[in-house]
C-alpha cells in the first residue's frame, strides 16, 4: 500500500503491515492486552490516526482517560513481531492495549482502501506520550468499563469487525459550560492570592479573617492555639491538647472502598499541638499525653475498618512524641520502662519511631535496674502446654516478649551469664525452649542445648509442626558438629515422606550424601514413591556417629538410619498423614522423570496414573501440558494429543476466561506439527475442533487467530 504525503507526493510504507497476522501481534503483546485492544478498536476508541514519515503511527486512544499512542517500526527481521514497538501516555506505557488499537485500526484502513493522513516530526502528541496526558481528558473519552469483552457480540475476526469503526456512532460528549471550557480559565495562585490581602487594610484583614473564622471551626482552633501559645499559657494549651485527643481518638474509623467514602480521624491539630508544646519545652506534658495516646489510639485503631489510614496518623503523631521522651524529667530506668510499655500495648507497629531511645547509651546500673522491675512482672505461675495450645495462648505470648525484653535488659547490663541462665529457665516455664537453644549453641554449650531442645521436642504440642521442625533442625546442627549427618537426613526422610516432592527428595538426598548413606536412601525414597508405603526407621543399634551398619540384603522399605528426634509413636506425622490406603505418587515420579530429561519415564507414569484414575471423574490434579511439554520432541504425536485433550477439556467449561488457555495448548500442538513439517494436520485439527464449539462465539472469535493468515483480508481487494 502507498501513502500520500502532505505534499501530494506518493511514498511506499517501510513495514509490510498487509503480512501481519494475530500470531505476530500474540508474540509482540500479552494476550489480555491483545484482547482489550481489539475491543477498543471496534469500539470506535481510536481517533486521528497518522502515518509518520518513517511509516509509524500516531493516534489519539479514549479509554479511561484519553491517550497518545506511538507505534513505530524498525529493522528487517522477518519475524514482524521483533520490528514493531510502541510507546503510551498511559501508565503502562510499552506495548499497550491502545498500541494494539492504533495498530487494528490501521489494518481496518488497509483493508478497506482508506486514506489515512500523514504526520510529521512535531506532532504535539509525541511530546505528550513523553510527558504523560493523564491530566488531559478527551470530551468523547470511554470508561475502560464500556469495552467488556464479555458483551461483545463479535464473532468473525477478520477485517470486517476490525475495519468498521467510522461507521459507528461517536461516545458520548460532554456538555460544555455556559463559561465556556474550564480549562480556558486562568488558575489562581498563592502569588494572587498574597497580591489581594495586600491591597487591603488592616480592618478589612481582620474582616475577612473573622468572617472565615466564623466559617470554618477548625481555622478557628488554629488562631486559639496560636494565642494560647504566644501568651505562654501551657496549662491551657495541655488542657486544649487532651480534649482535642480525646475527641480524635473517640472518631469511629471506617472506610466503604465500594462506595467510596467513609469517616477519617483527623490528627493534624493534634499534631500541632503537640509540636507546639515541644517547641515550648513541655516535654513531660507530650509524654504524658503520648501515655494516653497509647492506650487510646491502640483501642481506635483495633476497632477500625479502614484500610490503615487512621494507624498511619497514629503513627505520625507518635513521632513527635518520641522527640519529647529523651529531654523529659524521666528518670533513665523510666525512660526505657516508658519505651518498653509502649511495645508491649503496640500490636501495629505504630511506636516504632520510640525506638531510637533506646538506641541511647544509658548506664549498665539502669538496664539492671529496668530487668528487675520487668522480672517482677513475670507471672508466679509458669505456662503448661496446655496453656500454649489453648485459649490463653496470648497470655503464654505476652510472657515471651516481656521475658523477651528481660533478656535484651540483662545483655545491655553487661550480665551475658544472667541473660542466658534467665533464657534456659523460662524455656520450661513458658516453653520458649527454641529461644534458649539458640542462644546455647551460639556459646558452644552444645550438650546443653541438645538436652534442653530434646526436652522441647517432649513439651511441645505436635500441632505446632513449625516449633517442631525448628527444635529437629537445632538437633542436627549439633549432631553436624560431631560429624554425625545421620540426625539431618532421618529429619529430611521424615518432611520427605509427609510431602513428597522432587524438591524435598533432592534435599534427602543431600544430607544422605554426607550421612554417606545415598545409595540406599534413594532406593527408599524411590520404593516409596512407586508404592506409596511410608518406610520405617532402622533400629538406633544400626547408626552410630553417622556411620550405618549394612544389613545383609539392602531393605527397600526401610530407611538406613533410625528415627529422627520427635517422631515418636504418639506424635510421628508419618503415621497421621499415611493412615489411608497407600498409593503411588504419580504427580512426583512425572515431575522426577521430567526433571530427569526422561520422556519415556514420564509417559508411562502418567499412563499409569490415567489407568489408576480412569473410575474416578473428579481429579483435581492435571498433568496434560506438563506431560506434552516434556514429550514434545521425542514423542510428537502423544504430546499433540495431550495438548488437544487439555485444549478441548479447558474449552469445555463455561467460564470464557479459560478459552486463552485453551487457544494457546492448540498454537502448541499447531508448532509440535510445524517441527515435523506436517503442519497441514493441524488444519483438520482446528476444523474438528471448530466444529465441536462452533457455538462459543468468543471462543470462536479466538480460533480464527491460529489459521496463520495475514489479519488483512486480501480478498475484499483492498486498495494499494
Amino acid at each position: 500500500m502507498k501513502k500520500k504525503s502532505k505534499s501530494g507526493k506518493v511514498a511506499t510504507l517501510s513495514f509490510p503491515w498487509a503480512k501481519l497476522t494475530w500470531d505476530d501481534l500474540s508474540e509482540w503483546t500479552d494476550s489480555r492486552s491483545l484482547e482489550r485492544g481489539r475491543s477498543y478498536q471496534r469500539r470506535g476508541a481510536v481517533k486521528n490516526l497518522n502515518l509518520l514519515p518513517d511509516g509509524g503511527l500516531l493516534a489519539d486512544v479514549s479509554g479511561t482517560h484519553r491517550y497518545a499512542t506511538h507505534v513505530s517500526v524498525a529493522g528487517r527481521s522477518r519475524d514482524l513481531s521483533k520490528r514493531l514497538e510502541a510507546s503510551c501516555s498511559c501508565p503502562v506505557g510499552h506495548r499497550c492495549k491502545h498500541g494494539v488499537a492504533a495498530i487494528l485500526e490501521f489494518l481496518g484502513a488497509i483493508e478497506n482502501g482508506t486514506d489515512v493522513p500523514e504526520t510529521d516530526e512535531d506532532d504535539r502528541r509525541l511530546t505528550l506520550i513523553e510527558n504523560g496526558w493523564e491530566d488531559e481528558l478527551s470530551e468523547g473519552e470511554f470508561d475502560d468499563e464500556d469495552f467488556d469483552e464479555a458483551d461483545s457480540s463479535s464473532v468473525d475476526v477478520s477485517m470486517t469487525s476490525v475495519g468498521n469503526s467510522a461507521a459507528r456512532k461517536p461516545g458520548p460528549r460532554k456538555k460544555k459550560s455556559p463559561g465556556g471550557s474550564a480549562r480556558s480559565r486562568r488558575k489562581i495562585t498563592d502569588a494572587d492570592i498574597v497580591d489581594f490581602l495586600s491591597a487591603k487594610s488592616k480592618d478589612d484583614l481582620v474582616s475577612i479573617i473573622m468572617q472565615v473564622c466564623r466559617g470554618d471551626a477548625k481555622f478557628r482552633q488554629t488562631y486559639v492555639d496560636r494565642i494560647m501559645l504566644e501568651t505562654g499559657d501551657h496549662a491551657a494549651m495541655i488542657r486544649e491538647a487532651r480534649k482535642e485527643l480525646r475527641l480524635v481518638t473517640s472518631e469511629e474509623a471506617w472506610y466503604n472502598s465500594w462506595e467510596g467514602h467513609g469517616n477519617q480521624p483527623d490528627y493534624s491539630r493534634l499534631r500541632s499541638q503537640l509540636r507546639s508544646l515541644v517547641d515550648a519545652e513541655q516535654f513531660d506534658a507530650v509524654v504524658e499525653l503520648g501515655r494516653e495516646l497509647i492506650e487510646r489510639g491502640m483501642r481506635q485503631v483495633e476497632q477500625s475498618h479502614d484500610e490503615g489510614e487512621t494507624a498511619g496518623e497514629i503513627a505520625s503523631t507518635f513521632s513527635i512524641v518520641a522527640e519529647a521522651i529523651v529531654p523529659s524529667s524521666l528518670t533513665d530506668v523510666d525512660k526505657i520502662l516508658f519505651v518498653i510499655d509502649s511495645f508491649m500495648q503496640d500490636g501495629y507497629d505504630l511506636c516504632d519511631s520510640f525506638g531510637d531511645v533506646l538506641d541511647l547509651r544509658y548506664p549498665k546500673s539502669a538496664w539492671a535496674e529496668v530487668a528487675e522491675k520487668l522480672k517482677s512482672r513475670l507471672p508466679s505461675q509458669a505456662t503448661t502446654r496446655k496453656d500454649r495450645a489453648s485459649a490463653d495462648f496470648s497470655r503464654s505470648y505476652q510472657r515471651e516478649r516481656l521475658s523477651g525484653w528481660i533478656i535484651e535488659a540483662l545483655e545491655a547490663s553487661g550480665d551475658e551469664e544472667a541473660a542466658t541462665d534467665f533464657c534456659i529457665e523460662e524455656a520450661a516455664k513458658a516453653g520458649t525452649y527454641q529461644r534458649a537453644v539458640d542462644r546455647l549453641i551460639v556459646f558452644k554449650r552444645y550438650d546443653e542445648a541438645k538436652e534442653l531442645a530434646s526436652q522441647g521436642l517432649e513439651n511441645t504440642d505436635p500441632t505446632y509442626a513449625g516449633l517442631i521442625n525448628r527444635l529437629q533442625d537445632s538437633l542436627a546442627t549439633i549432631a553436624a558438629k560431631n560429624k554425625d549427618h545421620s540426625v539431618a537426613a532421618a529429619i529430611a526422610a521424615e518432611r520427605f515422606v509427609a510431602r513428597p516432592g522432587v524438591s524435598s527428595l533432592q534435599d534427602l538426598l543431600k544430607v544422605a550424601k554426607k550421612a554417606k548413606c545415598e545409595a540406599e536412601t534413594k532406593t527408599v525414597a524411590m520404593n516409596f514413591l512407586e508404592t506409596g508405603k511410608p518406610p520405617a526407621f532402622s533400629k538406633a543399634s544400626n547408626t552410630r556417629a553417622g556411620k550405618t551398619k549394612k544389613p545383609a540384603k539392602p531393605r527397600t522399605d526401610r530407611w538406613p538410619f533410625s528415627a529422627p528426634p520427635g517422631a515418636t509413636d504418639s506424635n510421628s506425622r508419618l503415621d497421621r498423614d499415611h493412615a489411608k490406603k497407600p498409593s503411588p505418587h504419580f504427580d512426583v515420579l512425572i515431575r522426577l522423570s521430567n526433571h530427569q530429561r526422561d520422556p519415556e519415564s514420564v509417559l508411562r507414569w502418567y499412563d499409569q496414573w490415567q489407568a489408576s484414575t480412569a473410575q474416578n471423574r473428579f481429579r483435581f490434579n492435571r498433568f496434560e501440558t506438563e506431560v506434552a511439554d516434556a514429550v514434545s520432541s521425542t514423542h510428537p504425536d502423544r504430546a499433540v494429543e495431550l495438548y488437544c485433550t487439555e485444549a478441548d477439556r479447558l474449552a469445555a467449561e463455561t467460564n470464557t476466561k479459560l478459552y486463552p488457555q485453551s487457544v494457546s495448548l492448540l498454537k502448541k500442538a499447531r508448532k509440535v506439527l510445524k517441527s515435523q513439517e506436517r503442519e497441514h494436520e493441524f488444519e483438520v485439527i482446528l476444523t474438528t475442533f471448530h466444529d465441536r464449539h462452533h457455538r462459543k462465539r468468543r471462543l470462536v472469535e479466538l480460533l480464527h487467530s491460529l489459521g496463520g493468515q495475514p489479519i488483512v483480508n486480501k480478498r475484499r481487494g483492498n486498495k494499494s
